[in-house]
């Protein structure tokens, strides 16, 4: 099944009316600085004077905000964890800003300005967040649908939008597709059926829609793609389940795609970006980040002979692209004997078998740092998969549709589903971990690389709680038997933090 529409070739970050509130908001904090500080007349002309340099300031502070995730309208947290993000971002975005004012225009004026700027700026956003939820309850910004499906079809799409309203999509109703009698009225998931295909055009005047979205792609005949096609021309988008699921939760539903589909989202792929750019920043990255983080290696490698006695690595098999067995490198973070003590048993979340230093190894992700290797070996990518465990490999992929789709590509340090999902606990929820990676290998490109790059120096500087979804595969289970894997057969192994290693 091709998809009916195919979804941008770059991430969107929800919503485009957000960031533009918040660039628009990061400007009037500045320009408010300027004339507290200066006056207007004055400060128009310390404006015009240092264009460029105030152009890159309101730059550094709206991406400092991007990367806190403030530009997100889909994050459900609450004041607290917003004043938080918000704070960080600011603080980093003004001392960044300072250096280059202070690089360009060395002055106290400059210099004090910048922290009033970064004053308004965190209660500008602050403001922001606190008022939209309550503009979009208003229906500003809010996209207007119509639901093109049979009843059961147009539920799940329902359903679907009421689970993302940050998203900003409006169910305005159902129009009837398919062989079935259409009820005109009948309320389906919190929406009426408003009529059949037939009254379509009528429909999307009366309701002033934006947007169509067919729930029921295998329903759709000639006549109503013809429909659909001229719809588009004049302006509205259309959209199919898979890629409202794909815009919605930025992963691709797996029940829902088959052979065809995948060939067919395997062209929204950046060919240049794969070809020629990916291995050369690859190659280049780990240099640098191998030279720069050398010293900080060499503390903790004595920090851990200190700490524990034991190997300072720790070395564990993988399988690569195409399934090729390769090294992965960790520094150790576990007890030597772990596996001598408790057998193959799974890691638990406070497990009394990681060292003390371990522990912040693996806080601020120090223990990562040696994979650099085996990207310069070109046995991984800085972004991509995780790279599994063939113990792992066999069982999923007997389970879960298209798991070998993941193998296409080179597994990378961090990728889409560490940045933007949980731990895998199960089969279902490695279903998910799947479906986030599809969804980067759809839309791999070097913007998309940025952003899961921007992503991880976030969670790494934070020293936020480790994403076990990082390494499902670092279990003490180097030796789990047949008899252990057929005890787990339908729900693999892990728990809240199985995704920890004996190293």
């Amino acid at each position: 099944m091709q998809p009916i529409c195919a979804s941008q070739s770059i991430p969107r970050l929800h919503d485009w009316s957000l960031r533009a509130f918040i660039g628009a908001g990061v400007a009037a904090a500045m320009f408010l600085a300027v004339y507290v500080k200066l006056g207007w007349h004055e400060g128009l002309g310390y404006v015009a004077s240092h264009q460029a340099t105030a152009t890159a300031s309101w730059g550094i502070f709206v991406v400092a905000l991007g990367v806190a995730g403030l530009h997100d309208a889909r994050r459900r947290v609450g004041p607290g964890r917003t004043l938080l993000a918000a704070s960080i971002a600011v603080f980093c975005g003004t001392i960044l800003s300072s250096m280059l004012l202070w690089a360009t225009s060395p002055d106290q004026v400059a210099l004090a300005m910048t922290f009033v700027s970064g004053s308004f700026v965190l209660l500008a956003v602050l403001a922001i967040h606190l008022v939209y939820p309550r503009l979009r309850e208003l229906g500003f910004g809010m996209t207007r649908c119509l639901v093109i499906g049979t009843s059961q079809d147009a539920k799940a799409v329902i359903e679907l939008i009421h689970r993302y309203p940050q998203a900003g999509l409006k169910a305005m109703g159902i129009v009837h597709c398919g062989k079935g009698p259409a009820a005109i009225g009948t309320p389906i998931a919190g929406c009426r059926v408003l009529g059949t295909e037939a009254s379509l055009k009528r429909l999307v005047s009366v309701h002033r829609v934006d947007k169509l979205i067919v729930a029921a792609p295998r329903e759709v005949d000639t006549v109503l793609l013809r429909r659909l096609r001229s719809f588009r021309y004049r302006g509205l988008a259309v959209a199919d389940y898979v890629s409202l699921n794909e815009e919605l939760t930025q992963e691709i539903p797996i029940e829902h795609i088959d052979d065809e589909w995948l060939f067919a989202a395997s062209m929204n792929s950046s060919r240049p970006h794969i070809r020629r750019f990916k291995r050369t920043l690859d190659v280049a990255a780990s240099i640098v980040a191998l030279v720069l983080t050398a010293p900080l290696l060499a503390v903790a490698a004595l920090l851990i002979k200190l700490d524990s006695k034991g190997p300072i690595h720790f070395r564990q098999e993988r399988l690569g692209r195409d399934r090729v067995p390769f090294t992965i490198l960790k520094l150790r973070t576990m007890t030597a004997d772990a596996e001598s003590r408790s057998g193959p048993v799974w890691a638990t979340t406070n497990d009394p078998r990681i060292t003390r230093i371990g522990r912040w190894l693996r806080k601020f992700r120090i223990d990562e740092l040696p994979q650099f290797v085996n990207v310069l070996r070109g046995e991984m990518s800085l972004i991509g998969p995780r790279p599994e465990r063939e113990v792992f490999v066999n069982q999923l992929t007997e389970q879960v549709p298209f798991y070998a789709e993941r193998f296409m590509v080179q597994p990378g340090i961090t990728g889409w589903a560490q940045v933007m999902q949980s731990y895998a606990a199960s089969v279902e929820e490695s279903r998910r971990k799947l479906q986030a990676d599809l969804y980067y290998i759809k839309h791999i490109s070097f913007l998309t690389d940025m952003f899961i790059i921007l992503k991880t120096i976030k969670v790494v500087l934070l020293g936020l709680e480790r994403n076990p979804s990082i390494d499902a595969n670092e279990s003490v289970g180097e030796l789990v038997t047949e008899r252990n894997l057929s005890q787990s057969r339908g729900v693999i192994p892990v728990t809240a933090a199985s995704h920890q290693h004996a190293g």
